[in-house]
């Protein structure tokens, strides 16, 4: 046998091999981003029409994601992590989370939702949206100071499809995930 055809040979079998291992071990590790904000996802008994009724929980799932664009192909999934909580089930979704605000001045949050929201920023309600609706965007604008701040935004998810995003921006500036610093914002 030539020496040659036999190195030739052994080199792409050793590469398909190395190349199908490297493969198998990245869709064995399972997909992680770095854990900046932390819903919390109550699966309700029954039903849900509105953001503020009486909750019915049955069970709770924390999740943590990098920033709150969970609305992909009309489900609640993340760009990265995939679907979150199956879609078709009655949930509650609880963010309570510190920002630190670096420049005084007007700030715009875009809550995004199929279904209910509500935002607070400081205990003060800024907007909300009561019941079912099928994915849109609703802009609350506020004058936050320097310092830290606490936003608290509920969110329910109650038939059919399901999406929840949040973006903001302070002024004019081009808008940015809700869990992505900016110069203006900490998370």
């Amino acid at each position: 046998m030539n020496i040659q055809l036999f190195l030739t040979k052994n080199w792409l079998f050793s590469f398909a091999l190395a190349f199908t291992s490297l493969l198998i071990v990245y869709r064995i590790i399972p997909v992680t981003v770095d854990p900046v904000v932390k819903l919390a996802i109550n699966k309700n008994r029954v039903s849900i029409a509105n953001i503020y009724q009486q909750r019915d929980i049955e069970a709770t799932n924390e999740v943590w994601v990098d920033v709150l664009d969970l609305e992909h192909k009309s489900r609640f999934g993340h760009p990265k992590l995939g679907n979150i909580a199956n879609y078709s089930e009655d949930f509650f979704v609880d963010v309570d989370h510190k920002i630190t605000v670096k420049n005084t001045d007007t700030y715009r949050f875009m809550v995004g939702s199929d279904d209910g929201f509500s935002l607070s920023i400081d205990g003060k309600l800024l907007c909300e949206h009561l019941g079912d609706r099928p994915f849109s965007v609703q802009p609350c604008t506020v004058h936050l100071s320097e310092g830290e701040h606490q936003v608290a935004i509920s969110y329910f998810q109650g038939y059919g499809n399901s999406g929840f995003t949040v973006e903001y921006a302070r002024g004019d500036d081009k808008p940015r995930w809700f869990g992505e610093d900016s110069a203006s914002v900490k998370f």
